[in-house]
């Protein structure tokens, strides 16, 4: 497999979540809530904080992947499942290129842990 495509993608995601995740830390710090004249907006601007906090743990969650991508990269296991070794499907790795499992142990995991969905 020719990874030398694959890295560069991986290159500029990795970019692409430093970035935002420097721009969200300096968003969250210089936030205040002078601004905030009841409770309306109080909630709101919490809201907004929270959507803010979840996009980053988000993009920190994938920074960490493409970064165990390019690990895998460099010693020569990228584009193989880390659990058996076996080969990672090449249109699963064009979807998403940091991809550590196969098709089969990403359903398995998936079918393991299932997503939470908050509930009320």
């Amino acid at each position: 497999m020719n990874t030398s495509k694959y890295k560069q993608i991986l290159l500029a995601k990795e970019h692409e979540l430093s970035v935002q995740l420097e721009g969200a830390g300096d968003v969250a710090h210089g936030q205040t809530d002078v601004e905030v004249r009841d409770t309306s907006d109080e909630a709101v601007t919490d809201q907004e904080k929270d959507m803010q906090f979840h996009e980053a743990d988000t993009d920190w969650t994938v920074l960490q992947q493409v970064r165990a991508a390019l690990e895998r990269i460099k010693d020569g296991t990228y584009g193989k499942c880390v659990v058996d070794g076996g080969p990672i499907e090449e249109k699963r790795l064009e979807a998403m290129p940091w991809a550590p499992y196969c098709i089969k142990h990403q359903e398995l995991l998936e079918k393991a842990a299932p997503p939470q969905t908050p509930t009320l």
